[in-house]
């Protein structure tokens, strides 16, 4: 049991050590996100000022991304997570050399978002903790806070946040549903 607690402790201290010094609050970055370019179509929503958020980082060119918005849309079609928004932010979409508005229209063909998705800038860069790896997700509760992030680390198994990880992230949020 000892060993066990040992093991869970040092987890825990590596998670904390991984956290990005300074995390931004979702209200600090919110004007960010609100004033940047948007992508394909756009769902009515605002980008909101109350509830949690989730914000997903990806490129079109991006395995991984693609099977990350399968989740994600089954996230914004669950009426439990009505209060929930969800924002995927386009960065690195010119790796190797410049972007490709045909393979961006096949990306949002085959992935059909449900939710809204804007170009990155620099600027976002830095401000979400100095994204340097997609899919990269963070869910901010309802006061703002970042509560969990994903980051796809290269050569991991686990390539992308899922339904239940979100699931899970959101319900860390004591005020969802309330």
């Amino acid at each position: 049991m000892t060993r066990a607690i040992s093991l869970f402790a040092m987890v825990f201290a590596a998670a904390l050590a991984a956290w990005p010094a300074g995390a931004a609050n979702w209200n600090e970055l919110r004007p960010l996100v609100a004033d940047a370019t948007p992508i394909g179509m756009q769902h009515p929503e605002a980008v909101p000022r109350k509830g949690p958020v989730i914000v997903t980082f990806f490129a079109s060119w991006c395995p991984p991304c693609t099977d990350e918005f399968e989740h994600l849309n089954a996230i914004a079609a669950n009426d439990a997570h009505k209060d929930a928004t969800i924002v995927a932010i386009n960065l690195f979409e010119d790796f190797g050399g410049e972007k490709n508005p045909e393979r961006m229209a096949r990306f949002l063909a085959q992935t059909q978002p449900q939710f809204r998705l804007i170009e990155g800038t620099p600027a976002m860069r830095s401000a979400f903790g100095d994204i340097d790896r997609i899919p990269t997700v963070v869910v901010y509760g309802a006061s703002g806070d970042e509560i969990w992030r994903f980051v796809h680390e290269r050569n991991a198994e686990k390539t992308h946040a899922t339904r239940q990880d979100l699931e899970r992230a959101l319900a860390l949020d004591k005020s969802v549903g309330q």
